[in-house]
C-alpha cells in the first residue's frame, strides 16, 4: 500500500482527536540486522496525517527527535523535532542496525501508533467501562470460571466433595440438614484459606424445581422449620462465586462465577418429633387408676391403656405420686422396636459374571425384615438407604477388563421391627464382554 492510501485509510472515520505516539526501543538483534525498518517492524504501528504529526505536542524539550508518521515499502516519511519544535518533514531508509547505532546517540526515535484502550473495571458492579475511540472495536469478555467442589482421590476414583443428606435428623430442631462433612468448596488458586465461592442452600417443597435465587441463603440449612410430624424436604444449593478482592486486580485465581444450581436436590428425611411413652408398672394402670398423674411440659395429660403417645424431644415429663401413694424410684430405657436381623448373609457368584449379570448367587435372609441391596463401583459405604432395591443387583462397568463392583446390603424392618445398620461389601469382580 502507497503512503497516500495509508493517510487516506486514517482519515474520516478512522482519524483521531489525539495523536498516540510510541518511543522506539529496538531490541538487541537490531545490532547486527542490516535489513530496513519497515511498518511492520514497529509494534502498533499506525499511519498518521503530516498535519497530526507536526502537531505533536508530546516530543522532548531538549534534543532531537525523529518521529515517523508513515511508511511507502521500506521507505519511511518522518517529522524532525528540535528541542521540542517541528521542523521540516522528510523521507529516508534505515538499516535496523544503523538505527540502532542512532539511537545510541542523543536522537530519540518515536512512531505513531494505534491509541491504547483502558477498560476500568468496576468489581462492585461487574462492569467494564471504556470510551469509544473514533474507530471500530472488538469486545472480548474473558469470563470468569464457575466456582468448583474440592475433590478427592485419583484417577480413576476422584470424588468430588458434594454436601450429602444428613440422617437421623429430627423435627423442630436445630440439627443439620446436610450431612457433615460434605459440600467443600475448592480452594481459589495455590490458597490454602481463600475459596473459590460460598455455597449457598434453600429448602424447597418439589423435587424438580428449584426456589427462586433469592431464596438462597449461606445459612446451613436445618430441621428447626419442618413440623413436628417430620416430613421429606428438598435441598437444593449452589456456590456463589467470589468477587475480585477489593484493592486487586481480576485474575483466573481470585475471580469466580457463580456454579449452576444443582440439577438435583438432596432429599432429607426428617423424622417425626413425637414419642411414645410406655408405663410398665406391677399395675400397668396404675396412673389410669388415678394413683399418679403426669404432666408434659407444665400440661396435664392423660394416659390412655398405659401409653402417652405425641410427646416432643426435649419435653419435661413429671410423674408424680398421689397422696396416700410412693414411689420408691421411677426407671426410664430406651423403648421402640426391636431391630430386624440378619439370618444369613447373602454370597456371591462362584465365577466372575459379565457387566449385567446377576451378582449374588444367594440372597441371603433376615428376621423381622427384607433384605435390600445396592452396587457400587468404588469401595465406599453408602451414607443413606437411597437406591437400595430387594432385586439381586447387577454388574455395573467401571472401565475395560475386569473390575471390581461392591454390593451394600441392609434389613428394612417391617412393622414391628426397625431397619437394620448397611452391611459389607461384598466384592466381585466383573468382566466387559
Amino acid at each position: 500500500m502507497t503512503l497516500a492510501l495509508l493517510i487516506t485509510a486514517v482519515t474520516g472515520a478512522w482519524a483521531q482527536d489525539a495523536l498516540t505516539v510510541k518511543e522506539l526501543v529496538p531490541p538487541a538483534t537490531w545490532a547486527t540486522d542490516n535489513s530496513n525498518v519497515t511498518a511492520a517492524d514497529l509494534p502498533g504501528f499506525k499511519a498518521s496525517t503530516l498535519d497530526e504529526a507536526k502537531a505533536w505536542t508530546g516530543a522532548p524539550a531538549e534534543g532531537m527527535a525523529l518521529l515517523v508518521y508513515g511508511f511507502d515499502g521500506d521507505i519511511f516519511y518522518f517529522v524532525p523535532f528540535f528541542d521540542g519544535t517541528a521542523g521540516t518533514e522528510d523521507k529516508t531508509t534505515y538499516s535496523k542496525n544503523g538505527l540502532f547505532v542512532q539511537l545510541k546517540s542523543s536522537v530519540k526515535f518515536y512512531y505513531t501508533a494505534e491509541p491504547a484502550l483502558t477498560v476500568a473495571w468496576d468489581a462492585a458492579t461487574k462492569t467494564g467501562i471504556f470510551a469509544m475511540p473514533a474507530f471500530d472495536v472488538e469486545i472480548a469478555p474473558i469470563y470468569a470460571k464457575a466456582a468448583a467442589f474440592a475433590t478427592t482421590g485419583t484417577e480413576p476414583e476422584v470424588k468430588t466433595l458434594l454436601p450429602a443428606a444428613a440422617e437421623g435428623v429430627i423435627a423442630g430442631t436445630d440439627a443439620s440438614l446436610i450431612a457433615e462433612g460434605t459440600g467443600i468448596v475448592a480452594f481459589a488458586g495455590t490458597s490454602t484459606e481463600v475459596k473459590q465461592g460460598t455455597l449457598m442452600y434453600a429448602i424447597g417443597t418439589s423435587a424438580t424445581e428449584a426456589p427462586a435465587l433469592t431464596a438462597f441463603s449461606a445459612t446451613v440449612p436445618t430441621a428447626e422449620n419442618v413440623a413436628d410430624d417430620g416430613a421429606d424436604v428438598y435441598v437444593w444449593y449452589y456456590i456463589q462465586g467470589a468477587d475480585t478482592p477489593d484493592g486487586e486486580e481480576a485474575t483466573a485465581e481470585n475471580t469466580f462465577n457463580d456454579s449452576e444450581i444443582c440439577t438435583t436436590p438432596l432429599k432429607v428425611t426428617v423424622l417425626s418429633n413425637k414419642f411414645d411413652i410406655q408405663f410398665n408398672a406391677a399395675n400397668a394402670n396404675t396412673i389410669e387408676a388415678g394413683k399418679a398423674t403426669v404432666t408434659v411440659g407444665g400440661t396435664d395429660k392423660t394416659v390412655t391403656e398405659g401409653k402417652l403417645e405425641g410427646v416432643k424431644m426435649g419435653s419435661e415429663v413429671k410423674v408424680k405420686a398421689k397422696e396416700g401413694y410412693k414411689f420408691r424410684k421411677v426407671e426410664v430405657k430406651k423403648g421402640g422396636k426391636p431391630v430386624a436381623t440378619l439370618t444369613a448373609a447373602p454370597t456371591p457368584k462362584n465365577y466372575d459374571p459379565i457387566v449385567g449379570d446377576n451378582l449374588l448367587q444367594t440372597l441371603g435372609a433376615a428376621e423381622g425384615g427384607t433384605l435390600m441391596y445396592k452396587v457400587t463401583k468404588t469401595n465406599e459405604k453408602p451414607t443413606s438407604t437411597e437406591g437400595f432395591s430387594t432385586v439381586n443387583p447387577e454388574g455395573v462397568e467401571n472401565s475395560g477388563g475386569n473390575y471390581k463392583n461392591y454390593i451394600w446390603y441392609y434389613i428394612k424392618g417391617d412393622n414391628t421391627h426397625s431397619d437394620s445398620e448397611i452391611f459389607g461389601p461384598i466384592v466381585v469382580n466383573v468382566w466387559v464382554s
